[in-house]
């Protein structure tokens, strides 16, 4: 057993660092869209899926830490679509917080209990997000006022200059892509967003806008509701490049983009379509050698997902209650399996059980328990379960309630940090690990279907140990020296020197319009390379010049 002991200013950081991410849930809870299902119990599995994260989130991630650090693993999810999510994120640190405070207020911890693996937790998820998010130097999206930029310069410029002008065939067929992976890919994780990731936006000069929509876990994959059910699903994750005019768009920490207007389709100018996984290092072009190949590519795998969708469906009608209980405690468990999966350490033995100290629960978290213990208890902060002291106001809900001309009671006193008391600095009367003896400790059992099929990657389907070896074995001069501390304060005042062109053209070599160009272009270049191609630069590609072309 580990000998660890906090000090003072381990302790202070961390309280300022749980503080912080319960007003980032709490006001994402009170200002955000929530989604509601008549097919799947959805409050009592987000509930119970806390209990699990609580219970074996610190030594996975702790083994998976073992072997790469949590700066590696951000760098990393910079690069590709890898499960690492802004929305996954996010969840693996609250969801192991909400499961921490609920066991507090149901009088089995105390907050100052199983402390190494809070400091762990916590420190894991800072650590991660600063490297996923090096351009931007924040965690949360809500500190950059609701943008969420991961991409580097290099990148976008692949993006913008081979993204195809839309015309009314393309944009129509991106729609429909759109609509039938947001459909699909809720159904696939339980009716929850779980799936669904935004980057962006990023500006490309007067009123256009670019941003990145990830649909993930399509094809066969963690989740044995899908062997089967999705073999007919190319690609497993699929990255759609859209670039705007006159549209405004903002991405939550929930890695959901709003986009004001809501029905933006008819300001969508550009188009382009991606795919990659933890075992690619770049972005692999989809039907990218045309517009017409676009186009058809798009309507294609939007009549894969939908013939999924419908087996998906028949597949779960034929689920039982607490199966689908199970199955949505899965996908929200399995936000933390993208370390795992990168370090190699990824076992889906791990992964497909109910801890039974989360069975205790189980007769308590009917569908009305759980609808008022987490929206009326746990979010708007109701009842004295939430409260610290009768004094102590949340930012979040004081906020709204002051600017909304602070009519009617104030809000309830509460807050879910729960905060780590600081007597412990004299006498360090804590548990360290909720699991003594690790991963050991942890024993569950399922009433669903063991996987069974291979994993679906860019490269083929590999089964398990294979997946495992080849992350293992997984290398790219991305992560190395001199290239991975290269960012893009590196190439403002260095882009001329060899490195910095080597890297440039490294992220190039699958672009259409931009390999071998190299660290000196600038915007008007790609508007000049465009051009040369036989096609209009984005400068001059708005909604209204494209209306005057139609007409």
């Amino acid at each position: 057993m580990s000998d660890w002991r906090i000090d003072e200013q381990q302790l202070l950081q961390l309280n300022s660092h749980l503080q912080r991410t319960d007003d980032v849930l709490i006001h994402n809870c009170l200002t955000r869209t929530a989604q509601e299902s008549k097919l799947f119990p959805i409050m009592p599995y987000l509930m119970m899926c806390f209990y699990d994260a609580y219970y074996r989130f610190p030594d996975l991630l702790r083994e998976a830490t073992s072997i790469m650090s949590p700066e590696d693993m951000g760098r990393r999810a910079r690069e590709v679509v890898c499960g690492a999510t802004q929305v996954t994120t996010w969840g693996t640190l609250n969801f192991y917080l909400n499961g921490r405070t609920n066991l507090i207020r149901a009088g089995l911890l105390r907050p100052e209990d199983n402390l190494e693996d809070l400091c762990f937790m916590v420190d894991y998820h800072h650590r991660f997000m600063r490297s996923y998010h090096r351009s931007s130097a924040q965690v949360w999206a809500l500190d950059s006022g609701d943008i969420a930029q991961s991409h580097e310069e290099r990148q976008l410029q692949v993006f913008e200059a081979d993204a195809f002008e839309a015309d009314s065939a393309l944009r129509s067929a991106a729609a429909k892509f759109t609509a039938a992976g947001t459909q699909y890919s809720f159904l696939v994780h339980c009716e929850s967003r779980v799936g669904l990731q935004a980057s962006g936006p990023y500006g490309l000069g007067e009123r256009r806008l670019m941003h990145t929509r990830d649909f993930t876990k399509l094809a066969e994959c963690d989740f044995s509701w899908l062997d089967g059910v999705a073999d007919g699903v190319t690609y497993d994750n699929l990255s759609l490049v859209l670039i705007t005019d006159g549209a405004g768009i903002e991405i939550s920490d929930f890695g959901t983009a709003y986009s004001s207007p809501e029905a933006y389709q008819d300001k969508i100018t550009g188009v382009g379509l991606y795919t990659s996984d933890f075992l690619c290092d770049r972005y692999v072009p989809v039907g990218m050698d045309s517009a017409k190949q676009l186009t058809e590519t798009l309507l294609q795998l939007t009549e894969e997902l939908k013939v999924a969708t419908r087996r998906l469906y028949s597949r779960f009608s034929e689920m039982t209650n607490d199966q689908m209980v199970e199955a949505g405690i899965y996908v929200y468990f399995q936000a933390a399996s993208i370390g795992t999966h990168l370090a190699g350490t990824y076992r889906q033995k791990d992964w497909e059980f109910i801890d039974e100290r989360t069975r205790r629960f189980w007769p308590v978290f009917n569908e009305e328990y759980s609808l008022d213990a987490y929206v009326d208890n746990f979010a708007a902060l109701l009842g004295e379960n939430a409260a610290d002291t009768d004094y102590y106001l949340h930012p979040v809900s004081y906020g709204v309630w002051r600017r909304g001309g602070a009519k009617g009671p104030m809000p309830t006193p509460g807050r879910n940090a729960s905060l780590v008391p600081s007597h412990v600095l004299d006498s360090h009367d804590y548990s360290l690990r909720v699991n003594a003896n690790g991963l050991a400790d942890a024993r569950g059992t399922s009433s669903l279907p063991a996987k069974s099929t291979p994993y679906t990657f860019v490269q083929g389907k590999l089964s398990e140990d294979e997946m495992n070896a080849a992350a293992r074995a997984w290398s790219s001069p991305l992560a190395q020296s001199p290239w991975k501390h290269i960012d893009e304060r590196t190439v403002k005042f260095h882009w001329q020197e060899p490195e910095v062109d080597a890297l440039y053209r490294y992220s190039q070599e699958r672009s259409r319009l931009l390999a071998g160009r190299g660290a000196s272009l600038r915007r008007a270049d790609i508007d000049r390379i465009r051009r040369e191609a036989g096609e209009r630069a984005w400068s001059e590609v708005t909604v209204e010049a494209r209306a005057e072309v139609a007409a």
